[in-house]
């Protein structure tokens, strides 16, 4: 985990920072800038749409007494992109872009879901319902 963590706060932005130089100096400075203002807009408006949607179907799930797993565990992904086509450079905005596409939501969703489910089996996790 800590390892983990290193590569997340430290590698990460490293990466990012040498990716945008070399941008920078290949393409200039101006369209970079141009970039990631550009995937910033354009992800914060993908991001309304598709959190709309997920809300939308959570509210299906609901009205039809079934629980909202997919719609939270879409929109808790949707929070992850949220931030990172925010953050500027172009490492970051590949990965919330990633985010943005269904398919590959569901398939970390289902990983998620999965890992939890062996956790709670195991007895490392626990889920607690607090009903009014």
């Amino acid at each position: 985990m800590l390892l983990i963590l290193l590569i997340l706060f430290v590698a990460g932005p490293v990466a990012e920072i040498f990716v945008l130089l070399s941008a920078g100096q290949a393409l200039g400075v101006l369209p970079v800038i141009a970039a990631c203002l550009a995937t910033a807009f354009l992800g914060g408006w993908l991001i309304r749409v598709q959190g709309l949607a997920a809300l939308e179907a959570a509210r299906r799930d609901l009205a039809e007494g079934r629980p909202p797993v997919a719609s939270a565990v879409d929109g808790a992904l949707l929070a992850v992109a949220a931030p990172l086509l925010m953050t500027p450079g172009f490492i970051t905005d590949a990965l919330g872009f990633a985010l943005l596409f269904p398919p590959f939501r569901r398939f970390l969703g289902r990983l998620a879901l999965r890992e939890l489910k062996k956790r709670i089996e195991r007895g490392e996790a626990t889920i607690t319902i607090h009903r009014p």
